[in-house]
């Protein structure tokens, strides 16, 4: 196309745009903000992971191990945790378990310096009974990443325990409900099950705590905030701890094993909530990574399991104390794997466990003109691999 000097250039470019087929949707399609390509390579083969009914979703410590706790009721309690190092070597872990009760379930499961999981341990009378359970603990079970040097400790709370978390090889700190004043608690813990010191959040409801009453039944008055509670994750941050809340565009607070906490107000693209933050190293980087998706799409999935995946997008965030913190720096993409698949982020790496084909394996399909051949697709066999790359 000849440009005219008489033209005005933004009539030259819808021209452009108009004759040259596909330009419109890429130009569309461009993220409206800065991306930074990642390459995944030198993959391990991982081999020894058992089979699941359903999707298992992995926690990641800061060196880089995946664990997958695949519990399934009291009779699994202790049995299902796997761990995947960067190297591709499965191992079967086991937990110590409280002895005694009829029924030992998993709450949460947090993967640190230290291995730690909240466990909730009922009596009933006559086994199986649907009625009430005569008595309810609450028990963390710790052990490192081998599955050894474990230890249960019963804890001494006067609220509903829902996750834990663990500050490098220190103290304990819980998350929870309070039945009594309908509001969240967030305590840290001595290493004999002992309150040590509750932690500000700012969910409480001061309202609620000095008995002031608010219109509707305690259970219309508890289930929103009790739901909000349960949806929020804890995650490693070097020997510090995380606590996110995915569904939401809230800040990330940041514990600290002092009882100190600060936060990191995420600044995601609009229409964007979060998913999840990626364990780290910590703030020797300055940098956190989190996954988000489309809002519309996550109110989407709260009502409907039967709607699709939603595409999920890598953020990489500051995180540093001072005015940046939080503040938007790239998007993480790659070929392969998918976003999803992508379990941690190091001081300065990012691993992925996916499902790739297997190098020189032949197809299990016929090839095109030999006989028995199809025009579908040829399937390609494929691994669970494990793969580590710098960022």
């Amino acid at each position: 196309m000849v440009e005219d000097a008489k033209m005005p250039r933004f009539v030259l470019w819808i021209l452009l745009v108009a004759t040259t087929p596909g330009l419109w949707a890429q130009s569309a399609m461009a993220p409206p903000w800065r991306t930074r390509t990642i390459r995944f390579a030198s993959e391990k083969a991982v081999l020894g992971l058992p089979l699941t009914t359903g999707k298992v979703v992995p926690h990641c410590s800061t060196d880089g191990t995946a664990f997958f706790d695949i519990s399934s009721g009291s009779a699994m309690a202790g049995s299902q945790l796997f761990s995947i190092s960067t190297d591709g070597e499965v191992k079967h872990l086991l937990r110590k378990l409280p002895f005694g009760f009829s029924n030992v379930s998993v709450l949460d499961f947090f993967a640190g310096e230290t291995l730690v999981t909240l466990l909730k341990a009922e009596q009933r009378d006559g086994g199986t009974d649907s009625s009430p359970p005569r008595e309810t603990d609450y028990f963390v079970s710790i052990s490192d990443h081998d599955g050894d040097l474990s230890k249960l400790v019963q804890i001494d709370i006067r609220f509903r325990p829902l996750k834990v978390a663990r500050f490098g090889a220190g103290d304990l700190v819980v998350l929870g409900w309070d039945e009594g004043n309908l509001q969240p608690e967030l305590a840290m813990l001595k290493e004999d099950g002992t309150i040590r010191r509750f932690i500000d959040l700012d969910e409480k409801r001061p309202n609620a705590a000095r008995g002031v009453e608010k219109e509707g039944t305690a259970a219309e008055r508890e289930s929103p905030a009790l739901k909000s509670l349960q949806g929020a994750a804890f995650a490693p941050y070097g020997s510090e701890v995380m606590l996110t809340y995915p569904g939401t565009a809230k800040p990330i607070q940041v514990l600290t094993g002092v009882g100190e906490s600060r936060t990191i107000p995420i600044a995601l693209p609009a229409g964007y909530v979060l998913h999840d933050a990626l364990a780290s190293s910590g703030s020797s980087r300055g940098t956190l990574i989190v996954r988000a998706q489309e809002a519309k799409v996550q109110a989407k999935l709260s009502v409907d399991d039967a709607t699709p995946a939603p595409k999920m997008h890598l953020f990489e965030m500051a995180s540093s104390p001072g005015p940046s913190s939080g503040a938007f720096l790239d998007e993480l993409i790659f070929a392969k794997p998918q976003v999803s698949d992508v379990t941690c982020a190091g001081s300065s790496s990012l691993t992925a466990l996916f499902y790739d084909t297997i190098p020189d394996a032949n197809k299990t399909a016929p090839s095109p003109g030999t006989e028995n051949a199809t025009d579908g697709p040829q399937d390609v066999p494929t691994q669970l691999v494990v793969s580590t790359t710098r960022r």
